[in-house]
């Protein structure tokens, strides 16, 4: 790895460790709820998803994290604990002309569905993307039509020739 991209990997870390901080404080008064970055506790976590008849995505949060961190040192990421449990795990990064932070993997526990992650993810990433002056959030790919209209109930317009749903901050 390059000096230069330690350095980005470093600068990088403490803008995100701070926006979690900051989203973890507005938002959780005696939730439970904990905001981390994604670490091999975490990853460990996911690998019981595999197993449940109740998960709709099959990424493997084990081996694609490691590449998605290396080629984005920029890119936000979440892990989300409701007291000891992951709640889901999160992985975007800006866009190319860095206008936007993209969400390009969410998935949240398939056999606890205690808390609604995608709304708390949402203000976690409006807060890293203001730190890093973007202005537009985005959702890439929704997975179907249910989880696109879901997101549409949270305020985003759809774009079908991108694939993707966005907001303004």
């Amino acid at each position: 790895m390059l000096a230069t991209h330690i350095d980005a990997e470093k600068r990088y870390d403490i803008i995100r460790k701070t926006a979690l901080r900051v989203t973890e404080n507005q938002l959780t008064a005696n939730t439970g709820l904990n905001f981390k970055l994604i670490d091999q506790e975490a990853l460990q976590a996911s690998q019981k998803w595999a197993l449940s008849q109740k998960r709709l995505v099959n990424w493997d949060w084990l081996n694609g994290y490691g590449d998605f961190k290396y080629r984005y040192p920029k890119r936000f990421e979440l892990a989300l604990w409701l007291k000891n449990s992951l709640a889901s795990l999160t992985l975007g990064r800006p866009t190319y002309q860095g206008t936007g932070l993209r969400l390009d993997f969410i998935e949240g526990n398939p056999d606890n569905r205690e808390v609604k992650v995608f709304p708390i993810t949402m203000a976690a990433m409006a807060t890293y993307a203001e730190a890093l002056g973007a202005t537009q959030l985005r959702v890439m790919n929704p997975i179907n039509d249910d989880v696109k209209h879901y997101y549409e109930k949270f305020g985003l317009t759809y774009v079908a020739k991108g694939d993707y749903l966005y907001t303004r901050l």
